[in-house]
């Protein structure tokens, strides 16, 4: 059973993409390339354009389109091989692009025809506006990818979004689109994502695509129209035969003015042939005749043999005088109204880049006021979370510096720091701080201007107070004030250099480094997070590379495991760290937890 689908009466009332596709030299072309590769006759690639129109225009169903298209190459003996050889070409060619228009119509005939769509292009003709989010499942299935959950989703959609909105250009949707899911990207490969962004570029090129906001409105929009316009029909059909006689006439004075100048002389041509057809379909059909022969799509003598074609395989069935007498009055009107049409199309062309233009330039304005705000908004969202972790990590940061300050007196009892002792008097021998009693800060005098001063006396400049926690051996105390004016040998002394990049320095930070670092632990993090800051300088990737390294250093994973730890036992860090010191274990001081929080709070990529 053949199913009659939407008819448009001229190009006016198709939609954007439609027109557009029928317009393009591909489909133009596409009659011509199927006569050149199976031999075709002028007159059957003729036909096969008429039944083509016929079956965009709504008039003839695919299938007995198909049907008169094989009718009219019997002659040509065609096997079944090629026979679909042929239909899958002419199908690729002028149907596939605008498959949406056909639906299970096209499906069928080819499912009756055995054609397959393998290697077929993805791309299509759409007939309606388009959601971010179906854009995004379009992109996707054109890209050859899944979207795995509505994050993925959500970040493709954003993509689309902003690219719309001119906010990315395609190496930075690239880039998003081979960054790797946990960093906010998709995890594509290189040639995916090339495909996608093609994919995305044609979808943008081919069709309105919208917030869901708007595409609601749009279909409440279309359901209005659609109502009204069954309203109209249901008041017409209620009126008696004599209002039905006016608003019938009504309804064409509208439609009598012609829309265009090719319009306007397909009229005036029609209305001057000495003979018209009864039948409304091949009053259509003459009317396609004239418009083509208006625009050289045909010449005089394509028209002539056309008229005489039978009817039932794209002709008019007129006898061969008729058909002369028909095709000089339309050539007639051809050579007086050609020039208008080509002046028309020139006009058009004209007006269109005019529009274009301004539609550009209201654009770039739009976009640039969205992206500002966009920037706007953005920024302080950022400044607004990291104030927020600031402050988070300040407070865990007292919360664990309260907590050592309440265990100060008993830490030194530990067994780890009993332990370290030990090992410090057996490799140095008995220490005091530099500054005690009975060993103040060495202090000596200048030399002495009398002459009766020893010859041995060595002159010794004052020296600075040592640090009180720095600690040195009773020895050193003994010799200091004989070793101040001796200047040390450094013959025997070999430096070979060795070059570490600031990312190895940070892999390789471990818990006595980074006590090396400094005595506060918050001044040690700091120069931590300055290192990091330098590679910044260098480049957004190095600073990435510099928080990867930090990231995977022993300092840090000591940290993890203390809160993995932390969570199984259900205690909190700065216990379990305590409860390994007792143990005897070197581990992190809870000052040098809250430097360690402090510090990750305020990386970011």
């Amino acid at each position: 059973m053949s199913v009659m689908r939407q008819k448009f009466l001229s190009y006016a009332d198709m939609p954007e993409g439609l027109r557009n596709f029928l317009f393009t030299k591909d489909f133009s072309d596409a009659e011509k390339d199927l006569q050149a590769s199976f031999g075709l006759t002028d007159e059957q690639r003729n036909l096969i354009g008429d039944q083509v129109m016929d079956t965009v225009f709504g008039d003839t169903a695919l299938g007995v389109a198909i049907a008169a298209i094989k009718t009219a190459l019997v002659p040509s003996k065609l096997d079944e091989k090629k026979w679909q050889d042929f239909l899958g070409l002419l199908l690729k060619r002028d149907f596939w692009a605008i498959r949406d228009l056909f639906g299970d119509e096209l499906t069928r005939v080819m499912d009756e025809n055995q054609v397959s769509t393998a290697g077929w292009p993805d791309a299509k003709v759409y007939l309606k506006p388009m959601t971010y989010s179906a854009a995004a499942s379009e992109v996707a299935a054109r890209g050859g990818f899944s979207l795995l959950g509505p994050q993925s989703r959500e970040r493709l959609r954003e993509l689309i979004m902003s690219k719309v909105k001119g906010m990315r250009i395609d190496a930075q949707v690239k880039e998003v689109l081979m960054r790797p899911a946990d960093f906010g990207g998709l995890g594509l490969d290189a040639n995916s994502a090339d495909k996608t962004i093609q994919a995305m570029n044609d979808i943008i090129a081919s069709v309105k695509v919208m917030s869901e906001d708007e595409y609601a409105d749009w279909l409440a929009d279309e359901a209005r129209k659609k109502i009204e316009a069954e309203t109209r029909a249901k008041e017409i059909e209620a009126k008696s035969a004599e209002d039905k006689e006016i608003e019938a006439i009504k309804a064409k004075l509208p439609q009598a003015q012609p829309a265009t100048v090719l319009d306007a002389m397909v009229e005036k041509a029609y209305a001057g042939l000495t003979w018209k057809p009864t039948d409304e379909y091949l009053t259509k059909r003459l009317r396609h005749i004239i418009s083509s022969r208006l625009r050289d799509v045909r010449s005089a003598f394509e028209v002539e043999q056309l008229l005489q074609r039978d009817s039932k395989v794209g002709g008019v069935g007129l006898d061969k005088d008729l058909a002369h007498d028909l095709s000089k009055q339309i050539e007639t009107a051809y050579i007086a109204s050609h020039d208008q049409v080509l002046a028309e199309e020139k006009q058009k062309i004209e007006q269109q880049l005019v529009e274009q233009r301004i539609k550009i330039e209201e654009r770039k304005k739009r976009e640039a006021e969205e992206h500002a705000k966009w920037y706007q908004e953005k920024i302080l969202a950022r400044k607004q979370e990291e104030e927020q972790k600031k402050k988070i990590a300040e407070q865990m940061k007292q919360s664990f510096l309260a907590g050592s300050a309440a265990q100060t007196p008993a830490a030194a009892t530990l067994p780890v720091d009993i332990k370290e002792a030990q090992k410090e008097k057996e490799r140095f021998g008995e220490m005091v701080p530099a500054v005690v009693a009975g060993a103040a800060p060495i202090t000596t005098a200048p030399a002495a201007k009398d002459a009766s001063v020893t010859p041995f006396a060595l002159p010794t400049a004052p020296v600075q107070a040592a640090r009180p926690e720095v600690k040195i051996s009773k020895e050193t105390i003994v010799k200091q004030p004989l070793a101040a004016g001796l200047k040390p040998r450094v013959d025997d002394v070999k430096y070979e250099p060795r070059l570490i990049s600031l990312v190895d320095e940070l892999r390789s930070i471990s818990l006595a480094e980074f006590r090396r670092l400094a005595k506060d632990p918050q001044a040690a993090a700091d120069k931590i997070y300055q290192k990091l800051e330098t590679l910044g300088e260098e480049s957004f990737e190095k600073r990435t590379q510099g928080i990867m390294a930090w990231q995977s250093s022993p300092i840090q994973q000591s940290y993890l495991s203390l809160l993995g730890e932390a969570l199984k036992q259900g205690k909190s860090v700065q216990e379990v760290a305590d409860a390994k010191r007792a143990a005897g274990q070197d581990s992190l001081t809870p000052a040098e937890i809250a430097a360690v929080i402090s510090l990750n709070s305020r990386l970011h990529y």
